[in-house]
C-alpha cells in the first residue's frame, strides 16, 4: 500500500514527466490486480486509483492495461464497487488516450454490463463511458449506436441527457473533440497528505499529522561508542532509518523500508528526512541533536564518509534557508579531514569575512590552488597586498601558490640570517623536490641521515624515498622506507614498489592490495566531491594496477605476446591522462622498471615536449639524459651481441654509434667509455663540463650545463631523440648552439637521403621514385620517417630565424624608442619587419624566449642575426620551401610558407610604395600557391584566416596576369565551402576594374550558387538592387545564369526579398 503511495505522489508531482518511468511502475500495479484473490479485492481497489493518476501516460500501454481493466468489468465474478472503481479508471484513460483499438472491446463489455447492471448509478456511470469514447471516435462511433440504443430500450433506458446530446451533436457534425482534462483523482490516505502537505514536516489543516517520536530518535542518534568503520556506517544507517520512520512526511515514511533495504537510498534521503524532523523538534531536542552530529565528527576514527554526510546535510540546510547551528570554523575543519576542498573553500571564504588573519589566508591561497584556481590564489595574494600594505609576505604563501624557485629563495636566506632549523629545512627539501633538483637534494638528505634529527628523518623520509626512486637508487630506497612512518599512505606502495624490484611477487601483490584498502575512503571522499577532485586518487589507483601490470611483464619472459599486448594497453591509455608533468614522470619511472626508455621513445619524447612546454626545464633535462644514458647502453649491447632483436638496421646504428664514439673519444682523449660521463648525478656532470672547453659547437657556450649532453646527443642515432633536443635547447636560451645544431644535423641527414635545401623540387621525384613506389621495403621505410624528420628540422630553422628576426627588430625599435624618448618611432624597415611576423611573435612565446630577462638570449638572436645578414628572409623561406617539398601533406608547413611570401610582399610594398614583376612571380603567385594548398589539407573548418589573406593577395594584385591565373589553377583544388566565409567580402569586389578578375569572381559565385543557392541568393539580390551601375549588372548577370540552374528558388527569392 505504501509503495502505491508513493507511486501516486510522484506521478502527481511529476505530472507530464513521469513518462519515462511507467515501463518500471506499471508491471508492478498490473501484477498487484492480477494476484488479488481476496474476495474484497483492498489492493485492487488501491491499485485502480494509481492507474487513474497514470492515465495520461498509458498510451504505449494500453495493451496491457486495458484487457485487465475490461476483465474486471464482469458483474458475475467482481464486487460491485471494484466494478464501479473499474468503470472510473476506464472512463479517465478513455478520456486522457486514444483507445480506438480497443474500441469495439470497451463498447460491448458496457453493453453487456448495461443489460445485468443490479443498479441505476452503475448504468449511468457505464453511459458516461460511452459518451467520453464517443467524443473521442466521432464519427467511427456510429456503428456502435444502434447496439447500445437497442440495450438501452430494453433496460428501458430513456432520460440520459448526456447521451441524447452527444447523439445529436455527432449526426449534426457539431460534436467538437475536447482536450483531455488532466485527471485529479483524491488519492487515499497518505499519499493524499503528501501531496496536499505544503512542506515536509507541516501538515494543512484538516490533514493529520503524524508525531515524532523523540525517544525513539535519541536512542538513535545516540553513539553507543562505535570503533570500527562499519560501526559507524551501520549506525547511520539506522540514525537514517529512524529518521524516515518518524517523519511527519508520508513520503518519507513510504519510503523508509525500501531505504532500510537499500544504503545507497537510504543515504541520498538522509537530509530530507533529518530537516523533516528538525522542523517540528522543539529548540532542546534540536540542540541535543547537534550536539550528538559533533560529538560524531569529534572522534579521530570517525570513516570520511560521515563527515562527508555532515558536510552534505549542512550545504542542504543552508540552501534552505534553514542554517545548521555548527560553527563554520568546525565546519571547515570537517572538510579539510576529510578532504573535501570545495567544501572547505566555501567555509574559509564564509570565515575570512567575519575575521581575517594570516592562518585563513595561507588556507584561502593554499585551497584555491589545490582547486586549479590559480588565479584566485594570486587574486587572493594581491588583495591582501592592497588592503593590508604593511603586511610581510610569509613564504607560506610562496608555497601555497606553488612557486617554489621564490619560496626557495626566502628559505635560503632565513638559513643565512637565522641559522637551520626543522621547519626551514622540511621547507627547502618541499621546494627542492617539487622543482626536482635531485643535485641540490642529495648533499641535505646526507645531512640529515648523519645527524640524529629523528623528527626531521620521518618528515622527510617520504620526499627521500620518490627522491631516490628517481635516481634509481635502490639500496637508499630501502634504506629511506625503513624510517617512512607506518601511518603514511605511500608506504604500502613503496614496499610494493621495492618488493618488485627483488622480484618478490607475492609480497608485492600483497602491499598492492593492502594500498588499496588504505586509499579506498580518500577515493569515495574525493570523488563525491567532484570528478576532478578525486583525479589525482584514479591515478593513485591506475599506479597501481601498472605496478601490478610490471609484475605480469616480468612473470612473463618468455610470452612475447603478452608482453607487447602489455606495453600496447600501457601506450593506449597514456592517450588518456592528463597532462600533467608530475602523473607522466610517475608512471614513465614505473614502466622503465621493465620497458626501457629508448625502445618507448615515442612515449619520452612527448614527456620531455610537455615539461619544456610547461617551464619544467630541469625535468626535461633529466629525462634527455636519461633516455641517452639508455641509448648508449643499448647501442653497447648490441655490438656486444647482448639484444635479442637484432636486425641489419640496428646492427647498422650501433657500428655507425661505436664509430662516432671513437671519434670522439679521439678528440677528447678520454680512455673510458663514454657511458661514464653522462651522469648527471654525482662527479660524472663535472668532469664533462671540465673537459668541454675543448669541444666548442661553433663557437658556442661551452661552460653550458647542457654541454654533456650536446656532446652525447651528437653520437645519438636516433633523429627524433635529436630534433626533441634541439627543441629543448632553444627553449633553454642556448639558441646559438641549438640553431647551428640544427643545421648541421639538418645537413647531415639531407645528406644521407640526397636532398639539397637548394634546389628542394629536384627531390620530388625522388621521393615518389624511392619512398612510395618501395614502401614495403624496409631501407624505403626509414628513409620515409627520415624525410619526415628533415621536413621538421626544415620548418622550425625557418621558425626559429623569424623569431631571431623578431626579437632583433624588438631590441633596434626599442633603442630607439629609448633614444627618442616617449615620441613615436621614426618607421624602419625593422619596425615594418616588427608588425609583419606576427607568426614569428606567436612563435617566441611559445618557445619560451624570454628576450627582456636574458641578456644572452638577445646576444644569440643578434648573433644568429648577423650571421644571416640581409639573406635572412630569403633563408626563411628556402627552409619553409624545402619543408613542404619533403612533406606535402603538412598543412601546418604549407602555411607558414604561404604566409611568409604574404609578410614580404606586404613588407616590400609598404618600403617602396608600389610592387614589381619581380616580386609578384618571387612572393605573390607562391603565396596564392600555398595558401590554396594550406587550405586544401586543412583537417578543421577554419580556415578563415588563409581564405581571407588568399582573397587579399588576388584582389591586391588583380592586375597582374600570373596572379589571375594562380587563382583560377586553384579554384579547383579546394572544396566550395571554403568559400562559403568570405561571401561578402567576394560580393564586394564583383565591379573590381579588372576585366579577367570580374570574370573570375562572377565564375565562382555561379559555382557558389550551383552548389549552394540558399547561401547566396539573398545576398545576390541585395547586389543587384545597388545603385551602382556596374556591381548591378554584375550581380543580374550572376543570378540570370542561377536562373538556368533554379528558377523556382530564384523566383521565390526575388518576391522574398
Amino acid at each position: 500500500m505504501a509503495s502505491i503511495g508513493l507511486i501516486e505522489v510522484m506521478a502527481e508531482a511529476l505530472s507530464g514527466d513521469f513518462g519515462p518511468h511507467i515501463a518500471t511502475v506499471l508491471p508492478f500495479l498490473i501484477a498487484v490486480i492480477d494476484r488479488d484473490s481476496s474476495e474484497q479485492h483492498q489492493t485492487t481497489l488501491r491499485a485502480l486509483p494509481a492507474l487513474q493518476i497514470l492515465s495520461p501516460s498509458l498510451e504505449g500501454y494500453l495493451f496491457l492495461v486495458m484487457p485487465r481493466l475490461i476483465a474486471l468489468l464482469d458483474i458475475a465474478t467482481t464486487p460491485i464497487n471494484v466494478v464501479e472503481a473499474a468503470l472510473k479508471c476506464i472512463s479517465s484513460v478513455v478520456a486522457a488516450v486514444n483507445c480506438s483499438s480497443f474500441a469495439s472491446r470497451i463498447v460491448l463489455t458496457l453493453v453487456r454490463l448495461l443489460q445485468c447492471s443490479p443498479t441505476p448509478a452503475l448504468q449511468t456511470a457505464a453511459i458516461d463511458v460511452l459518451c467520453t469514447l464517443m467524443e473521442q471516435l466521432q464519427d467511427e462511433f456510429t456503428v456502435f449506436m444502434p447496439t447500445i440504443d437497442a440495450a438501452m430500450k430494453k433496460r428501458g433506458i430513456t432520460d440520459h441527457a448526456q447521451y441524447e446530446r452527444y447523439s445529436r451533436l455527432l449526426f449534426s457534425g457539431r460534436l467538437v473533440p475536447k482536450e483531455p482534462p488532466r485527471v485529479q483523482p483524491q488519492m487515499q490516505g497518505d499519499a493524499a497528505q503528501a501531496v496536499s502537505a505544503p512542506a515536509l514536516g507541516q501538515s494543512s489543516d484538516g490533514l493529520a499529522k503524524q508525531e515524532v517520536s523523540v525517544s525513539q530518535l535519541r536512542r538513535a542518534w545516540s553513539t553507543k561508542q562505535q570503533v570500527s568503520k562499519d560501526g559507524w556506517l551501520r549506525w547511520l544507517h539506522g540514525f537514517t532509518y529512524e529518521l524516515l520512520q518518524q517523519s511527519p512526511a508520508p513520503a518519507l515514511r513510504a519510503c523508509s523500508n525500501l531505504a532500510n533495504r537499500h544504503p545507497r537510498l537510504s543515504k541520498d534521503l538522509f537530509n530530507a528526512a533529518f530537516v523533516s524532523c528538525w522542523t517540528v523538534l522543539p529548540g532542546q531536542y534540536q540542540q541535543e541533536i547537534i550536539a550528538s552530529l559533533q560529538g560524531v565528527a569529534a572522534h579521530a576514527d570517525v570513516p570520511p564518509d560521515i563527515l562527508q554526510t555532515i558536510l552534505g546535510l549542512a550545504g542542504y540546510m543552508e540552501r534552505d534557508e534553514k542554517q545548521i547551528p555548527i560553527d563554520l570554523k568546525r565546519l571547515g575543519d570537517y572538510a579539510d579531514r576529510c578532504h573535501a576542498l570545495a567544501k572547505e573553500l566555501h567555509y574559509k571564504e564564509a570565515e575570512w569575512t567575519l575575521e581575517k588573519n594570516y592562518e585563513t589566508i595561507e588556507k584561502l591561497i593554499e585551497l584555491n590552488q589545490n582547486l586549479d584556481l590559480h588565479d584566485s590564489a594570486v587574486g587572493m595574494l594581491d588583495y591582501v597586498r592592497k588592503d593590508q600594505p604593511d603586511v610581510q609576505e610569509s613564504v607560506e604563501w610562496y608555497l601555497r601558490l606553488q612557486q617554489w624557485d621564490k619560496a626557495l629563495v626566502i628559505f635560503r636566506r632565513q638559513e643565512a640570517e637565522r641559522g637551520p632549523s626543522y621547519e626551514n629545512t622540511k621547507g627547502q627539501i618541499r621546494c627542492l623536490f617539487e622543482m626536482s633538483d635531485w643535485e641540490a637534494l642529495s648533499p641535505i638528505y646526507e645531512r640529515i641521515w648523519n645527524g640524529n634529527d629523528q623528527q626531521l628523518q620521518m618528515a622527510s623520509a617520504n620526499i627521500g624515498m620518490s627522491m631516490a626512486w628517481a635516481m634509481g637508487n635502490i639500496d637508499r630506497m630501502e634504506y629511506y622506507l625503513a624510517t617512512l612512518p607506518n601511518k603514511s599512505r605511500d608506504k604500502s606502495f613503496c614496499r610494493a614498489l621495492l618488493a618488485v624490484y627483488r622480484s618478490n611477487f607475492d609480497e608485492a601483490v600483497r602491499y598492492i592490495n593492502d594500498a588499496r584498502e588504505e586509499m579506498e575512503s580518500d577515493l569515495v571522499s574525493h570523488i563525491t566531491e567532484s570528478y576532478s577532485r578525486g583525479y589525482s586518487q584514479v591515478f593513485r589507483c591506475q599506479m597501481l594496477t601498472e605496478l601490478e601490470e610490471v609484475i605480469a611483464y616480468k612473470m612473463s619472459s618468455d610470452d612475447r605476446e603478452r608482453q607487447a599486448a602489455i606495453v600496447d594497453t600501457w601506450r593506449q591509455r597514456l592517450g588518456g591522462i592528463q597532462q600533467d608533468v608530475g602523473m607522466w614522470q610517475k608512471l614513465l619511472r614505473l614502466r622503465s622498471m621493465v620497458l626501457r626508455p629508448v625502445l618507448d621513445l615515442d612515449t619520452w619524447i612527448k614527456y620531455v615536449n610537455m615539461s619544456r612546454k610547461s617551464g619544467h626545464m630541469r625535468i626535461a633535462r633529466d629525462a634527455i639524459a636519461q633516455l641517452l644514458e639508455d641509448e648508449v647502453r643499448f647501442m653497447e649491447e648490441v655490438n656486444r651481441g647482448e639484444f635479442e632483436a637484432i636486425t641489419p638496421k640496428l646492427m647498422a646504428q650501433a657500428q655507425e654509434y661505436a664509430r662516432l664514439n671513437a671519434q670522439q673519444q679521439q678528440q677528447l682523449g678520454l680512455s673510458n667509455g663514454l657511458s661514464q660521463g653522462l651522469s648527471l648525478h654525482g662527479n660524472g656532470a663535472s668532469s664533462w663540463e671540465g673537459r668541454m672547453r675543448r669541444f666548442s659547437i661553433g663557437g658556442g657556450n661551452s661552460s653550458s650545463k647542457n654541454a654533456p649532453l650536446d656532446m652525447s646527443i651528437r653520437l645519438s642515432q636516433q633523429p627524433a631523440l635529436v630534433y626533441m633536443y634541439l627543441k629543448y635547447k632553444w627553449a633553454d636560451n642556448e639558441r646559438r648552439e641549438a640553431f647551428q645544431m640544427l643545421e648541421m644535423f639538418a645537413s647531415d641527414y639531407a645528406s644521407k637521403i640526397g636532398f639539397d635545401v637548394h634546389n628542394p623540387e629536384a627531390f620530388a621525384e625522388h621521393i615518389d621514385a624511392r619512398v612510395l613506389a618501395n614502401i614495403s621495403n624496409a631501407d624505403a621505410a626509414d628513409d620515409a620517417r627520415t624525410i619526415h624528420l628533415l621536413a621538421r628540422f626544415y620548418f622550425k630553422q625557418a621558425e626559429w630565424l623569424s623569431s631571431v628576426q623578431q626579437s632583433v627588430s624588438l631590441a633596434q625599435e626599442a633603442r630607439t624608442k629609448a633614444s627618442l624618448g616617449a615620441g613615436d618611432v621614426p618607421y624602419t624597415r625593422q619596425s615594418e619587419s616588427k608588425r609583419g611576423s606576427d607568426a614569428a611573435v606567436g612563435l617566441a612565446g611559445r618557445e619560451g624566449i624570454r628576450m627582456s630577462e636574458d641578456g644572452r638570449s638577445q646576444q644569440d638572436a643578434q648573433f644568429l642575426y648577423e650571421l644571416r645578414g640581409e639573406r635572412i628572409n630569403e633563408a626563411i623561406l628556402e627552409s619553409y620551401r624545402a619543408a613542404t617539398v619533403l612533406d606535402r601533406k603538412w598543412y601546418k608547413a604549407w602555411h607558414s610558407l604561404a604566409l611568409r611570401h604574404y609578410h614580404v610582399t606586404q613588407r616590400f610594398e609598404t618600403e617602396h610604395g608600389s610592387i614589381t614583376e619581380e616580386v609578384v612571380e618571387n612572393h605573390v603567385v607562391p603565396a596564392v600557391h600555398g595558401f590554396f594548398r594550406a587550405i586544401q589539407l586543412s583537417k578543421s573548418d577554419t580556415t578563415l584566416q588563409d581564405t581571407l589573406r588568399l582573397l587579399t593577395a588576388w584582389f591586391n594584385y588583380s592586375q597582374f596576369e600570373s596572379v589571375a591565373q594562380a587563382v583560377q589553377d586553384g579554384f579547383n583544388s579546394i572544396s566550395i565551402r571554403t568559400w562559403l566565409q568570405v561571401i561578402p567580402q567576394i560580393l564586394a569586389r564583383i565591379h573590381i576594374n579588372s576585366e579577367s578578375t570580374r570574370r573570375l569572381i562572377r565564375q565562382l559565385l555561379v559555382e557558389i550558387g550551383k552548389n549552394h543557392p540558399h547561401a547566396i541568393l539573398f545576398s545576390l539580390y541585395v547586389a543587384a538592387r545597388s545603385d551602382h551601375t556596374e556591381r548591378s549588372q554584375a550581380a543580374k548577370d550572376v543570378l540570370a545564369k542561377l536562373h538556368d540552374v533554379y528558377p523556382e528558388l530564384v523566383e521565390e527569392t526575388e518576391v522574398v526579398s
